[in-house]
């Protein structure tokens, strides 16, 4: 059974294909920058102000610095193909994972930072949101940064 925003996903990009002949669907995740909120952000401005913080780690993914991403729809908006491309750094980590590099990055070691199996939320997440980036790869030839390098540069700017 799929999720409510799985099939909602779906039905928008059958939508745009139907109604557009020319289109470029570009899916990503864990998207964070140096500006706005974000989950990075956040994570820095908690570890430096909590002594103790619990983070999931039972939901895996990539962060998505979005620096890259940018350079990414640059270079598709330079040779458009139509199609569904999927974009986000590379590498795997946890919500857990990503917390504990964001910490010892910026230096804030001394919050204890604690892995747990739940996060009180009123939508189901996936376990496994990692993006198949096959198609972008050998379509338009792009590099993708491992997601600890994205992530030094972001927070080194």
């Amino acid at each position: 059974m799929y999720s409510v925003r799985s099939r909602t996903i779906f039905h928008a990009d059958l939508i745009k294909k139907v109604l557009l002949q020319v289109y470029i669907i570009i899916r990503t995740a864990w998207l964070y920058s140096e500006f706005g909120k974000n989950f990075c952000k956040t994570m820095i401005n908690l570890t430096a102000t909590k002594p103790a913080l619990k983070v999931v780690f039972d939901q895996c993914g990539t962060p998505t610095y979005a620096l890259d991403l940018a350079h990414v729809i640059i270079t598709i908006i330079e040779k458009p193909q139509v199609g569904v491309f999927h974009f986000s750094n590379e590498g795997v980590c946890s919500w857990y994972d990503f917390t504990q590099m964001i910490a010892k990055i910026v230096g804030n070691n001394d919050c204890d930072i604690q892995s747990c199996s739940e996060y009180p939320s009123p939508v189901t997440r996936p376990a496994y949101s990692v993006l198949d980036k096959c198609t972008i790869k050998e379509t338009f030839y792009v590099k993708f940064p491992y997601w600890i390098d994205s992530l030094e540069k972001c927070i080194s700017i």
